[in-house]
């Protein structure tokens, strides 16, 4: 037969020790979810997660324009596995909304999200706003000005004056139709390449 004697003070050290380790287990997934969030929701506060066109329109809103639902397009496309130089620039445009990057998505499968923009200056210069969406989470946002598909940051046009801007080599592919292929993001999807 095996007894075990326990007094206060045993009881009072497996306790605090049973405390400790499941606060520290607390902190721990805490931590990880933290650190799982995007940069563009730490940076913003905002949530990315867009599930359905209206969140998307209304996401838009929020950076100061209007999106006409009505000529929503989506297309599969896939991030460069590798960056050039102009893609990285085209990324850095990226980042100035909410943070948002690429970067950790080379190479993956995301949907291109375009909608066009009412009443977007007043020279009559039309444009689209471009949403990346990966898993249903914001990923990548910006203007693509068209016919010479400038891309922007998806900041309002009195917000942007200090802002350089790309060209996608002067060129715009409309896409009258949903593409059911996988296609590569390139200049004629608004991001600058070699």
């Amino acid at each position: 037969m095996f007894v075990i004697t326990v007094n206060r003070k045993k009881i009072t050290k497996i306790a605090l020790t049973a405390v400790c380790i499941v606060a520290v287990g607390a902190a721990g997934v805490g931590l990880k979810n933290f650190f799982e969030q995007d940069s563009a929701t730490v940076a913003s506060g905002k949530k990315t997660k867009l599930t359905t066109t209206q969140e998307m329109v209304d996401y838009i809103a929020e950076k100061g324009f209007t999106a006409d639902m009505q000529t929503a397009q989506v297309a599969e496309v896939q991030v460069p596995k590798k960056f050039d130089d102009s893609f990285n620039a085209f990324n850095e445009k990226i980042k100035q909304n909410d943070g948002l990057s690429l970067e950790k998505y080379k190479g993956d499968k995301v949907n291109k999200w375009t909608f066009d923009i009412v009443g977007y200056s007043e020279d009559d210069t039309k444009a689209v706003a471009v949403l990346l969406i990966r898993k249903e989470k914001l990923i990548g946002a910006y203007i693509l000005e068209k016919p010479d598909g400038i891309a922007k940051p998806m900041v309002k046009q009195n917000q942007d004056a200090g802002l350089e801007q790309t060209s996608a080599d002067g060129e715009y592919a409309a896409e009258a139709e949903k593409q059911t292929s996988v296609t590569e993001l390139t200049a004629a999807d608004g991001m600058p390449t070699e």
